[in-house]
């Protein structure tokens, strides 16, 4: 009620009871008339302390209740979150209650263009400002969850096969991991903005998307008749041309996104800046374990083959693998994110990460002419559709888990488990069974 609306109020009041307590309507009205005064007050102190709130926090409120059914499962009513939100810390543990988690779901997500910068000073370019490059280079290079709705003919599972080829050939070619992940990004771009592809032309799509990463990442790329020939003769060298033509006018010539490999480098690097000594230039230069960099980028790749994947920015996908390597706090610190923004990309990510811990850890590979120092920058082909069928297997089960306790998993038990490789080798079946009997 706004406070016009409360004058009239209590003034209506005081008429209706003056017939009644005419012997004690002067006491009233000056009650009546101090009551009024100290409304007044309280609504102008809760709007200062509204509007101090709101252009100190950037926060926006989504759909908060996941179901009116959990209201019923969740006992108690320790529903509210108090206290300070800003810092990263409190916003997880807050968030980490599980309680919490049953009842909300992105409460206080960061807008984009808020994240706090984790960058360190530069002496070479403003910190700030680079900062927002990259944040705008990732609202501005959108794909679209719902692109096949526009393609009849093409199926996610198509595209997890293309993706899956396009790796085959990287690590062939010896191309960086950059440039696949520039391919995918073209990839799924194009299919974002244009309606009706016919499956024929997927492949065609592909290997054009390559060539042209190729040629902006690589110092050496292959000729065209080189993936000509990896086509098995499907594509020829005019097709490749002509659809390299038409990839890049449909992505309007903006060929150079925040991939979730630079962003995995950049969360990397800020990480490690204790062990950086060059002030200079030392952020520039690679300064982090290139064993943790291939098992967090293999996390990333294996996500990254699921259809799933087009729901989060490439950020988010790169910080919630780093989280299953690492712990929360650090990721929070280095990517500027709250617990609230990450929740929904580690619980969706969790079933990949327990494929990836069921087959082991894959070991840096050497390959001929290629520097010591560089071969954890070659794409490699270490994750295929057998390792996505059985994430997929996991997902369903964690589903169907859910389903039977009629609340969301814990992940906080989910996620320890990762952590810690199995002492023996189990079945997809064997473990989908385990985790059936134990719900």
């Amino acid at each position: 009620m706004s406070r016009k609306g409360q004058r009239h109020s209590l003034r209506s009041r005081s008429v209706e009871n003056e017939d009644d307590l005419a012997h004690q309507g002067s006491k009233r009205r000056r009650t009546m008339d101090g009551q009024e005064l100290e409304t007044i007050n309280e609504n102008q102190t809760l709007v200062r302390q509204t509007n101090r709130s709101q252009s100190n926090r950037h926060y926006r409120i989504q759909n908060q209740w996941i179901s009116s059914a959990l209201e019923a499962t969740s006992g108690g009513g320790d529903d509210e979150v108090d206290g300070d939100h800003s810092g990263p810390g409190n916003s997880f543990n807050n968030f980490r209650s599980l309680d919490f988690q049953l009842r909300f779901q992105n409460v206080f997500t960061t807008s984009p263009t808020s994240v706090r910068s984790p960058l360190p000073a530069f002496n070479w370019a403003d910190s700030k400002e680079v900062w927002k490059n990259m944040i705008r280079k990732e609202l501005t290079f959108q794909r679209d969850p719902g692109m096949f709705d526009n393609h009849p003919e093409l199926q996610p599972r198509m595209r997890s096969i293309l993706l899956d080829w396009l790796s085959e050939v990287c690590e062939v070619y010896r191309l960086h991991k950059e440039t696949f992940t520039l391919a995918l990004d073209f990839v799924d771009r194009y299919l974002s903005v244009t309606k009706d592809v016919p499956k024929t032309q997927l492949q065609l799509l592909g290997i054009s998307a390559l060539f042209v990463a190729a040629k902006l990442e690589e110092i050496y790329p292959p000729k065209v008749t080189e993936f000509a020939y990896v086509t098995d003769s499907a594509c020829s060298e005019q097709d490749i041309i002509r659809q390299e033509m038409i990839i890049v006018k449909g992505l309007k010539w903006n060929l150079s996104p925040m991939t979730t490999n630079a962003w995995l480098g950049v969360y990397l690097q800020v990480a490690n800046m204790d062990h950086i000594t060059d002030q200079e230039l030392g952020f520039v230069f690679p300064q982090f374990s290139t064993h943790a960099y291939i098992q967090i980028s293999r996390l990333c790749d294996l996500s990254l083959l699921d259809v799933g994947s087009l729901q989060f920015r490439y950020s988010v996908i790169a910080a919630s693998a780093l989280y299953h390597h690492t712990n929360d706090k650090l990721v929070m610190e280095v990517s500027g994110f709250n617990w609230a923004d990450l929740y929904p990309c580690v619980k969706w990510m969790a079933p990949f990460a327990k494929a990836i811990l069921e087959v082991g850890q894959s070991p840096i590979k050497f390959f001929q002419n290629i520097n010591c120092e560089d071969c954890h920058n070659i794409q490699t082909h270490n994750v295929d559709m057998a390792l996505l069928d059985r994430a997929t297997a996991h997902q369903v089960a964690f589903k169907e888990k859910e389903q039977e306790s009629g609340m969301s998993l814990d992940l906080t038990a989910q996620l320890v488990s990762l952590l810690t490789p199995s002492s023996k080798t189990e079945t997809v079946d064997e473990l989908i069974d385990e985790e059936r009997g134990g719900s």
